[in-house]
């Protein structure tokens, strides 16, 4: 019986699309993805998907048919952990896809050296998501090391074990991270370098 159901809903020419999104997109975004159904149309569902994946900003892209001639389009969009320090609206997400994107100023921010690889974005962003507790206000990534900047501090992370790392430097400053300033140097093996 279902696989009749799903041959009859394959046969049947779509009428409508209706596109939903996983998460809160802006409506720039939502006219982006309008304009493409309507020019790619909803006959060629892998052209369709095709079209909308190629979208920088989008993750993932579920289209689904039902008996009723519908087709439901579900876009979800990446999610922007970090902004690009000098180029307006570049963002990068939690595996380092570096993408457009509306609304980013409350984003921390990331300082890019020059020759940076994608294997040291994604790096320095495996640090933003371990040090959530830190409210990192800036980060910059160069081929050497990873710092980060908080309010009143700054930790030179070198380039691994950040999470033995962090480890550390909770042990070291316990519940006064808030209070502590100066710059904490983790490059050196075995070692934790305190600066004032």
């Amino acid at each position: 019986m279902y696989f009749l159901y799903k041959v009859l809903v394959v046969s049947l020419p779509i009428e409508k699309a209706h596109i939903s999104y996983s998460r809160e997109v802006t409506e720039n975004k939502k006219n982006e993805i309008g304009k493409i159904v309507k020019k790619t149309g909803i006959e060629d569902l892998r052209a369709l998907k095709d079209s909308i994946e190629s979208l920088s900003w989008v993750e993932l892209v579920d289209l689904r048919r039902n008996i009723l001639s519908r087709l439901k389009i579900i876009v979800t969009p990446r999610v922007p952990v970090v902004r690009i320090a000098g180029v307006e609206g570049k963002v990068i997400d939690k595996e380092g896809f570096v993408f457009s994107a509306d609304k980013t100023d409350s984003l921390p921010l990331v300082e890019l050296g020059k020759g940076v690889s994608s294997e040291k974005i994604s790096q320095a962003i495996r640090i933003f998501q371990i040090l959530t507790a830190l409210n990192i206000d800036k980060m910059h990534i160069n081929r050497g090391d990873v710092r980060t900047k908080c309010s009143n501090f700054e930790v030179i992370w070198g380039n691994d074990e950040f999470e033995r790392k962090y480890e550390i430097l909770k042990c070291i400053l316990g519940n006064n991270i808030s209070e502590f300033s100066g710059k904490l140097d983790f490059r050196f093996k075995n070692m934790v370098v305190l600066r004032r």
